[in-house]
């Protein structure tokens, strides 16, 4: 079970993955629901650090290079434009973006988060944003088919196949078919966009376990070199 960043994803895609690139961007306040600058008293303009000179932008055109692309809104509100269609999003919500291209402008009164998903998919079951904390662990399991996490807020442990690995934002985790995974003692609240793929074998949907559904079967093959990428340093124990 490969994990990712978005640079590796380009240089080391695996065959199988249907993913092709994932971004996180940030939607800035539109000038209507920015405060209003306070007076100047005695001349002096107020500072408020290097992101006044460097705002967000408050919109992002978008224009797919790859056959399937999709907008998820992780916090705020936004609208979406594309040809014939228009409409607010918030949290959970998303969008395919047609091929002929579309735009999404932050409309709430605060700033936006989304994330961008690019590939070449044939079927989505489902689309959500997961979060899990250390009283609400994500228990170990696995699938009847793929399942891509694209983690954004918090750091925690990831257990896979009798290993642990270091997870923090910006990485994706690309979950083949009968690879057991999740988070059974996350260190802190952590979020992440999940998209599960069409699935085959038994097609059993949801979480399976080995108690419950048996063994699994993996049948995706993953090199060595990804699996230990992000491996958790093991921690030596001296008297």
């Amino acid at each position: 079970m490969p994990l990712l960043t978005r640079e590796e994803l380009h240089a080391k895609k695996l065959p199988w993955m249907e993913i092709d690139d994932f971004e996180f961007v940030v939607l800035g306040r539109t000038p209507g629901h920015r405060p209003p600058a306070a007076p100047a008293p005695n001349g002096h303009t107020p500072f408020w650090g290097t992101y006044q000179g460097n705002p967000d932008p408050t919109f992002l055109e978008l224009k797919p290079t790859t056959p399937r692309q999709r907008l998820v809104v992780i916090d705020g509100e936004v609208q979406f434009e594309s040809e014939g269609v228009r409409c607010t999003m918030k949290r959970r919500d998303f969008v395919e973006v047609p091929q002929s291209g579309g735009r999404v402008t932050n409309v709430g009164t605060s700033t936006a988060e989304i994330a961008i998903i690019s590939g070449h998919w044939s079927k989505v079951i489902r689309n959500e944003i997961c979060l899990f904390r250390p009283d609400k662990p994500c228990d170990y399991h696995y699938h009847d088919g793929e399942e891509y996490w694209f983690v954004f807020r918090g750091h925690f442990t990831l257990n896979y196949d009798g290993q642990e690995y270091d997870m923090k934002p910006g990485l994706m985790l690309a979950a083949g078919m009968g690879w057991e995974h999740g988070s059974i003692a996350p260190e802190e609240h952590f979020e992440g966009v999940v998209m599960a793929m069409g699935l085959s074998g038994q097609n059993r949907d949801g979480h399976l376990n080995r108690e419950m559904h048996g063994a699994p079967t993996k049948v995706r093959e993953v090199p060595e070199e990804l699996i230990r990428l992000h491996r958790k340093a093991a921690v030596l124990q001296t008297a």
